[in-house]
């Protein structure tokens, strides 16, 4: 089937998903942008050149007993014009070099009239402090022999000899280049992991599931905290299962309404056995399984739920029950010796099937008809048959799965899975024996654009997935 909507930069902007890809990726950004501030650490160290400055004064004053104010003022800001002539003159420039034994020129001078007095600043640079206090030494001592010249009727007076400076007269801007570059590559990585996840085409809340998905979305699971709890020394988590107090209401009710619209729809057309799956792992599946088989037992139906994820077996810890008092569902499906202690009763009308034990060659006992007389057994006995899977990207004995169950039920987590695969998903489930029945929208946050729940309390709530998850025994 053709998608809905083609995605493209038309769509609309949900800033909520593209804040909550931020922060998720918080980590990936603020390592790139240390690796840019050192870089760039690295490069103003490696690029900086210190420079070392030293001054001279000198008092300026016209020849002749008779001379005034005006007369040495008029002087000295003719004289700072003449004077940086000579400094640039070649003869002074050879003269120095000569002397210093210098190969080139490699200083910059300026003279300066200080304002409104007779006074003139003698500056020079050099790439060492050292080497601009000689050359300063050299200008004074020899710049006479070029002055006699071009300069007349005026006498210099050195009022402040020189100094060897001892701090750099161009400070290093190392520092101020790493923080710039941190954060200007901060906005920037965050800005392209804001703009990717505009791009990217999952879907991000309610309305685009509607407009995207070709399925009916039965239910959406936001997302709920992990809280801890204590356990003598250490921490646990507690338990997802809505039957916890510590869960929220709006997490408890919207499970219970999920379960409420895929009860009415499996008793609408007849069907008793239905299959959880989604697209990749790490989407909730198996927690919303469970969630789903203890809301129908608490309406009073008698609801089976087995766990046939194979590769990651995660009911027993959702559960919190210990490896031991699992079962080893492999063996059993493979030496096919069936009784009824493999079905074990949780609590009221919840009945389980637990396998703690992962499998990676199943192929061979699917066809063997020994999960096909369990089923069989189960659908006499029981309301309802929950079976847990393996997600559909990873393996394909989910499809034979499928095969033996009524319908599907196809969990996908917010912003997670292109819509393109999830459609596939669903195109794959419809061409089994249990077709979709429809999908539940996990881990949405709450409050997103688009969204339509009717649980309508400010706080955030939801969940998140088990699938491949280590929990303590």
């Amino acid at each position: 089937m053709e998608q809905k909507m083609e995605i493209g930069l038309t769509q609309k902007i949900d800033i909520t998903s593209m804040v909550r890809d931020v922060l998720r990726q918080w980590w990936v950004i603020l390592l790139l942008a240390l690796s840019v501030g050192i870089f760039a650490n690295i490069w103003a160290d490696s690029t900086y050149q210190p420079e070392y400055t030293t001054t001279s004064t000198f008092a300026v004053t016209a020849k002749g007993m008779n001379s005034n104010v005006f007369q040495n003022l008029t002087s000295a800001k003719e004289l700072a014009s003449r004077f940086s002539q000579v400094l640039d003159s070649a003869v002074l420039k050879k003269t120095v070099m000569k002397e210093l034994g210098m190969e080139e020129y490699d200083v910059s001078t300026m003279v300066e009239q200080v304002p409104e007095t007779n006074l003139l600043t003698l500056t020079v640079t050099a790439d060492s402090a050292m080497g601009a206090y000689r050359v300063m030494q050299s200008i004074l001592d020899n710049y006479s022999t070029v002055t006699d010249y071009v300069i007349e009727n005026v006498i210099l007076e050195e009022i402040k000899p020189p100094l060897i400076p001892v701090t750099p007269s161009n400070p290093s801007i190392k520092q101020k280049v790493t923080k710039q570059s941190f954060l200007i590559s901060a906005v920037f990585f965050a800005f392209l992991f804001a703009l990717v996840s505009y791009i990217r085409d999952t879907v991000k809340n309610e309305q685009e599931f509607t407009e995207k998905v070709d399925a009916k979305l039965l239910g959406t699971i936001y997302h709920e905290k992990k809280a801890a709890v204590p356990c003598g020394s250490k921490a646990k988590t507690a338990s997802m299962l809505i039957e916890n107090p510590l869960r929220s209401f709006r997490f408890v009710e919207s499970n219970k309404m999920a379960a409420f619209r895929i009860r009415s729809r499996m008793d609408r057309d007849g069907k008793k056995v239905l299959l959880f799956t989604s697209v990749m792992e790490n989407e909730g599946k198996s927690t919303i399984a469970a969630n789903i088989a203890l809301a129908l037992a608490q309406e009073g139906k008698k609801v089976l739920l087995i766990d046939c994820d194979f590769r990651k077996p995660s009911q027993y810890k959702i559960f919190k029950i210990l490896p031991d008092d699992t079962l080893n569902l492999p063996e059993i499906l493979k030496k096919g010796t069936v009784s009824g202690d493999i079905i074990r009763r949780w609590n009221g009308d919840l009945y389980t099937i637990f396998n703690g034990t992962a499998s990676f060659s199943m192929e061979e006992y699917m066809g063997n008809g020994v999960l096909d007389r369990i089923l069989r057994f189960c659908r006499e006995k029981m309301d309802y048959v929950l079976i847990d899977t393996s997600p559909m990207a990873l393996v394909s004995e989910t499809e034979e799965l499928a095969q033996k169950a009524d319908a599907s039920i196809l969990v996908v987590k917010q912003d997670m899975v292109l819509t393109k695969d999830i459609n596939d998903a669903i195109d794959v489930l419809n061409n089994t024996r249990g077709q979709v029945l429809g999908c539940i929208l996990n881990d949405a946050a709450a409050g997103l654009p688009g969204s339509r729940s009717r649980y309508g309390y400010g706080s955030r709530y939801g969940y998140g997935g088990y699938y491949g998850k280590q929990s303590e025994k």
